[in-house]
């Protein structure tokens, strides 16, 4: 599924859609345990599965991996590449009012002569970011600082960036235990 650098997609898809495994660049995966879990399943009478690659795997891990469950569980196996297609769904109430709301900040900010800004829903919160620091502090979750990049920054804002990168962390790690 899309996603390119970040595995939020993929996580959320899998729960929603009971996924046996899912691949994502945020949690190590484990061949073996998905291997294990999906033979496991089948002994007590499951007959189909679901599992999910986020697209930050590689354009060719999901063909690869959809070829190793085959070989190594001896279930029948299909690849699908859904990508793009899914982002055309019809979005939620949720989408919706979400989108509406921070329209509705991006525009009084920017009357406001504000710019150089991102607007994110944090904490169920509406917020307007600098956008440096937001681009820095995705590149520190995804561990590709590079030198120089904290900088200008004071260490409250580093401990913040880091702060934030450890909440990120966790609720991967929490919607990756629900998933399995």
């Amino acid at each position: 599924v899309m996603g390119r650098h970040a595995g939020y997609i993929a996580i959320e898809t899998s729960i929603a859609l009971g996924a046996v495994g899912v691949a994502l660049i945020e949690m190590p995966f484990d061949k073996e345990a998905l291997f294990a879990r999906m033979n496991a399943l089948r002994a007590q009478g499951q007959q189909s599965f679901i599992v999910i690659v986020a697209e930050g795997m590689g354009s060719e891990f999901g063909e690869a991996l959809t070829k190793e469950i085959e070989e190594r569980t001896g279930i029948e196996s299909r690849f699908a590449r859904p990508a793009h297609i899914v982002r055309g769904g019809t979005p939620t109430l949720r989408d919706r009012s979400l989108a509406s709301v921070m329209g509705d900040k991006a525009v009084d900010l920017l009357l406001a002569g504000k710019s150089d800004l991102v607007i994110c829903s944090r904490n169920n919160e509406v917020i307007a970011t600098d956008i440096k620091w937001a681009l820095i502090v995705d590149r520190m979750f995804k561990d590709k600082l590079k030198d120089g990049d904290l900088d200008s920054f004071t260490q409250e804002q580093i401990d913040d960036m880091k702060a934030l990168c450890a909440e990120r962390r966790a609720y991967f790690e929490n919607m990756y235990d629900i998933m399995l």
